[in-house]
């Protein structure tokens, strides 16, 4: 086990930080998008040209796409779930970019 005053300042912070995301919040991995299409009503606003806009998520994993139309009530907690994860992902590549900056620095 790495000593943690062996651990620069910056990186403990992002350690902090990571743990903080993973244990109190609730995040998930996906693309969201847009889909504006119609829904087949006559007399719906759609069918003058005003289309129906919905949110997907969608993630493709060991080659098989999934996705999932997001209720409108949830539409900002699932963009700040994937907001998290985008972030939890940025925190990860700055500790890796340390430790690629400083892999010779080891021995």
């Amino acid at each position: 086990m790495e000593n943690r005053s062996h651990i620069p300042p910056h990186l403990r912070k992002i350690h902090s930080k990571l743990r903080q995301i993973i244990n109190q919040k609730r995040f998930i991995k996906g693309t969201l998008y847009y889909l504006r299409n119609t829904c087949g009503k006559k007399n719906c606003k759609c069918a003058k040209g005003e289309k129906h806009e919905s949110l997907y998520i969608q993630q493709t994993k060991k080659n098989k796409v999934k996705k999932s139309i997001i209720p409108r009530a949830k539409w900002d907690e699932i963009r700040q779930m994937n907001n998290r994860y985008r972030e939890i992902l940025k925190l990860l590549e700055q500790l890796s970019d340390y430790e690629w900056e400083h892999i010779k620095d080891k021995n």
